[in-house]
């Protein structure tokens, strides 16, 4: 797509970093998942009464997931404490950029 926004055709061989930074278009993947940490320690510090906070912890007890590939849910992508860490905004932060860095690649 931004080799069309630049009329650039593949024989023209030119370097995907070099149209990347033309276009200047962003990392599309990187920037929901820098938005999906920042909103998931949002909600976690939250009161006990937000709606929101109950849907993100929901967990059907009297449905089990299917056999073969599974579909990744909300909490696969991030680790086993990451509800406790959330209370801390600072500590909370600095796993946040390599997440991102690292689920973008």
């Amino acid at each position: 797509m931004e080799r069309s926004m630049l009329n650039i055709r593949l024989q023209d061989r030119w370097a995907t970093s070099k149209i990347k930074k033309r276009t200047k278009v962003r990392n599309v993947l990187r920037n929901i998942r820098k938005l999906k940490w920042n909103w998931t320690g949002y909600i976690m510090r939250t009161n006990k009464e937000k709606w929101m906070k109950d849907v993100v912890e929901w967990y059907p007890r009297n449905e089990k997931r299917k056999r073969g590939g599974q579909i990744k849910r909300w909490e696969d992508d991030l680790s086993k404490g990451w509800r406790r860490s959330t209370r801390d905004r600072e500590k909370w932060k600095k796993p946040g950029k390599a997440y991102v860095d690292i689920q973008s690649d």
